[in-house]
C-alpha cells in the first residue's frame, strides 16, 4: 500500500525536466486537459507544448482542452502594442503560431481571467498566479502538476552554451497521480468561494486562495508555528513582515531556521537583502540568540518550497510577499511524511546549500534600503 502511495507522488526539479513530464502528460491524455497559467513566453519551450497540443487534437479528436491565463499581462502587452506598434517578442497571445491555434482548434476552450474593468487595482485584484496542469480529471488515472515556473526557456539549466556558468532559474514542480475533483481546478467554482482547501489523502493536500485575501499567509504562519525541531526556505522573494517576524521569533525558541535565497534575485534583490538585514538584525527587545542561518544561491531561484520538521513540505506558486498574499491567486500541495517527496526535497535543499554561501550580518551583499522600499511596493 505505502508502495502504491509512493507512486503517485513525485517531485521534478527544474525546466528541462518538468518539459519532459508536461509533453509525456499530454501524450498520455485520454479525455481532458486543463492548464492554468500565469505567464507564457514565445520560445521554443512553449512551441513544444503547442505542438504537443496540436498532435494531441490529431491523434485523439475527441479531446477536449481547456486554458486559463491571467490577463493582467495580455492586456499590458495590447496596450503596449497599441502605443508603440509593436509587441513584445515574448508575448504568445498576440502571436500568430497563437492564434491560428485558437481560431482552428474546435477542441480548444481558451479563457483570459480578469474582472473586466479598466481601472489598473482591479487587475490587480484579480491576478491569478498559479500554475497548473490537470489532465483527465474525475478518473482513476487523473494528475494534476502543481509548481512555481511559466512556461519559458529561461528556466533552463544551463541556459546558455556560450556561458555555461550563467544557469537557468532553478525551481520545482509536484505531479500528483489522483482521481481529483474538476472542483479544483474551475474558473467558475473560484468565483463561489475566498479559500479553497482539498484533502486528498490523510497525508496530502491542496490550498488555494480564490479571492483577494490573507488566507494562504495564515496557513503557512499556522505551519511554521508547528515546528518542533528545524526549518528550512528556499525561495525567490522573502518580504512580507508578518512572516519575518514569525521566522525570527521561533528561531530564538531553538528551532533551527536556515533560509536559501538567490544571489541573482532579477528585480527584487534590493527587497531581498533588506530582508535578510531584518532576520539577521539582533532584536532589541528580545535578546535571546537565534538559530537561524541564510544562505545566497551562486545562481537564480524561482523556487517556492518550505520543509518543516523533515516531515511537512509545502510546494506551489505563493511567494512570501505581501502581494502574493494579499493580491494574487495562488495554488499550493502540502505533503506530511517523512518519505517519497519529502526526502527528495530534503536531499536537493541540502545540493542547494552545497552551491550557496552562508551570510551573517557582517557580510551581507551591499544594497540600497530606498530601492529595497521601492522593489516591496510591487511584490
Amino acid at each position: 500500500m505505502q508502495s502504491e502511495q509512493q507512486n503517485k507522488v513525485e517531485l521534478i526539479v527544474d525546466w528541462e525536466n518538468a518539459l519532459k513530464v508536461i509533453l509525456k502528460s499530454i501524450e498520455e491524455s485520454q479525455h481532458t486537459i486543463k492548464i492554468r497559467m500565469y505567464m507564457w513566453r514565445d520560445d521554443e519551450s512553449w512551441r513544444k507544448i503547442l505542438n504537443a497540443l496540436s498532435q494531441k487534437i490529431i491523434d485523439k479528436p475527441d479531446i477536449r482542452i481547456f486554458i486559463e491565463k491571467d490577463a493582467f499581462w495580455t492586456k499590458v502587452y495590447n496596450l503596449q502594442k497599441y502605443i508603440s506598434m509593436w509587441r513584445m517578442w515574448w508575448d504568445i497571445f498576440s502571436s500568430k503560431i497563437w492564434l491560428d491555434f485558437i481560431e482552428n482548434q474546435k477542441n480548444v476552450d481558451f479563457k483570459n481571467i480578469w474582472t473586466g474593468s479598466l481601472l489598473m487595482f482591479k487587475y490587480n485584484k484579480e491576478n491569478n498566479h498559479s500554475k497548473m496542469y490537470l489532465f483527465d480529471e474525475d478518473t482513476s488515472f487523473s494528475k494534476i502538476l502543481i509548481w512555481g515556473m511559466n512556461i519559458s526557456d529561461e528556466y533552463l539549466t544551463a541556459q546558455n552554451a556560450s556561458e555555461p556558468n550563467k544557469w537557468g532559474w532553478h525551481d520545482y514542480m509536484v505531479m500528483i497521480r489522483w482521481e481529483i475533483s474538476k472542483a479544483i481546478y474551475s474558473y467558475e467554482f473560484k468565483k463561489k468561494k475566498r479559500f479553497f482547501k482539498r484533502k486528498i489523502h490523510e497525508w496530502m493536500s491542496i490550498i488555494m486562495s480564490l479571492k483577494s485575501n490573507q488566507l494562504i499567509r495564515k496557513e503557512l504562519i499556522r505551519e511554521i508555528y508547528r515546528a518542533k525541531k528545524n526549518i528550512i526556505i528556499e525561495h525567490w522573494y522573502l518580504t512580507d513582515g508578518a512572516i519575518i517576524r514569525k521566522l525570527k521569533s521561533i528561531s530564538q525558541k531553538w528551532i533551527k531556521v536556515q533560509i536559501i535565497i538567490p544571489d541573482d534575485s532579477d528585480w527584487v534583490y534590493h527587497a531581498n537583502m533588506h530582508s535578510i538585514y531584518k532576520l539577521l538584525k539582533p532584536s532589541l527587545i528580545n535578546k535571546r540568540e537565534q538559530n537561524l542561518e541564510v544562505y545566497l544561491y551562486r545562481w537564480m531561484i524561482h523556487a517556492k518550497v518550505i520543509l518543516i520538521d523533515e516531515f511537512t513540505s509545502i510546494i506551489g506558486s505563493a511567494n512570501l510577499t505581501k502581494g502574493s498574499f494579499e493580491l494574487l491567486h495562488e495554488t499550493n500541495a502540502v505533503f506530511r511524511q517523512k518519505n517519497w517527496i519529502t526526502k527528495d526535497l530534503l536531499n536537493q535543499l541540502k545540493k542547494d546549500m552545497k552551491s550557496s554561501t552562508r551570510i551573517t550580518l557582517k557580510t551581507i551583499p551591499k544594497y540600497n534600503r530606498w530601492f529595497a522600499w521601492l522593489q516591496k511596493l510591487f511584490i
